[in-house]
């Protein structure tokens, strides 16, 4: 049987948790990252509401795999000399970087990706990407693009903080070209695809649990985007409501149960 990256379990306590998570993944802590997804919460009774965590091999899935050198930011690598395309990008069953159909704003952002990224050092394909999630009619549309490559890891960085630094580049640049407003949704490997769906999972099974007990349950600090994801996936649950607060990096939602009389 192949061995497992990444696993979510839900425990008493986050300490339990974890040590099951690395039963699970026969590694131990020097070995991966954890992440909080839900806290327990200790009711009057001394009831406690079951914590959520992940935990995930160094080096796989959202994990960087080298880290950048001086500041916050990341830092470009040497440019590779140019040569063919690696074999595994020529192979895939993919949509060409610039497919005949797509329209000047799609192609244009493509195109300016890809020679950012080679301008860093990187030798990439860019696609398009389906959203996860249907598209709010009041929003505009998202031109949704997704980088493939080798050794792509320092794009990404802790919790996508390089990928959101990339993402803000790429849509200064296309819309300064463009001259209208136009967003584009960047992507690296298929993160930000596997984190929503994450975050869908997590959302559903927290609202449920939330419905079960009666109790509030705050989930742990995320961006702007995944607080998003949270909000949309649980607007239209007859049982739960969603509310953010905290200031900066440490601002949360919160799922708690719909007052009587609210239901959708």
């Amino acid at each position: 049987m192949e061995r497992r990256n990444s696993v979510e379990i839900q425990a008493i306590s986050v300490d339990e948790a974890v040590r099951l998570a690395l039963e699970q993944l026969g590694r131990t802590r020097d070995e991966v990252e954890i992440e909080v997804l839900a806290e327990p919460s200790n009711s009057a009774g001394g009831y406690d509401e079951e914590a959520l965590v992940r935990v995930t091999v160094r080096g796989f899935a959202s994990q960087p795999t080298g880290r950048p050198s001086g500041g916050r930011g990341f830092a470009p690598r040497p440019r590779p000399a140019a040569s063919a395309p690696p074999a595994h990008l020529s192979g895939l069953p993919v949509e060409p970087d610039e497919p005949e159909e797509a329209d000047e704003a799609t192609a244009l952002a493509m195109t300016i990706t890809r020679d950012l990224l080679a301008t860093m050092g990187f030798t990439v394909r860019v696609i398009r990407q389906r959203a996860t999630l249907e598209p709010d009619p009041e929003e505009p549309p998202t031109i949704m693009l997704d980088v493939l490559g080798d050794d792509l890891g320092m794009l990404i960085g802790r919790r996508g903080e390089h990928l959101a630094q990339l993402q803000y580049l790429v849509n200064l640049l296309v819309n300064r070209r463009l001259g209208q407003w136009t967003r584009v949704s960047l992507d690296v490997e298929g993160y930000k695809r596997r984190r929503e769906e994450s975050l869908i999972g997590l959302a559903e099974r927290v609202a449920k649990q939330v419905a079960r007990s009666g109790r509030a349950i705050q989930l742990e600090p995320m961006p702007p985007n995944e607080r998003r994801i949270v909000h949309l996936i649980l607007r239209d649950d007859p049982n739960v409501t969603t509310e953010s607060s905290g200031e900066g990096d440490l601002r949360r939602v919160a799922i708690a149960p719909r007052a009587a009389g609210r239901g959708a």
